[in-house]
């Protein structure tokens, strides 16, 4: 008897065997970062960060900043009010979205919120 492509075999317990067509599942997880090109931008590229990248990149901004923002130089006391800032903002003529390292600075969501679209020199 030939089983179904998603029934489970009662010899192996398993979809993928006796002979069946492997099952190809598209992949839906993007690949951590991505760069697009872009020639408008200085760079030639711009990058796209997903979540968890975002995530690892504002730890190590954070740690880099030696735990103080970098709008009003206050140290962060929460983790939970540390966002990610971008210098170059897309309504000051930045790119539409550009998560590279270069680009972003650990902040208070206060302080980000404040800022708004704006460009604050160092």
């Amino acid at each position: 008897m030939k089983l179904r492509r998603n029934e489970y075999c009662p010899i192996h317990r398993s979809v993928r065997c006796c002979g069946r067509e492997p099952t190809h599942y598209a992949r839906t997880l993007q690949p951590g970062v991505r760069r697009i090109d872009d020639p408008h931008h200085p760079r030639g590229y711009r990058e796209l960060r997903s979540p968890a990248e975002m995530r690892k990149l504002l730890k190590r901004k954070v740690s880099e900043q030696n735990g103080i923002c970098a709008i009003c130089h206050e140290e962060f006391t929460d983790y939970t009010d540390v966002v990610p800032d971008h210098r170059d903002p897309k309504g000051m003529g930045g790119a539409w979205r550009d998560d590279h390292p270069d680009n972003i600075q650990a902040t208070h969501c206060w302080c980000n919120g404040e800022k708004g679209s704006t460009r604050v020199d160092d």
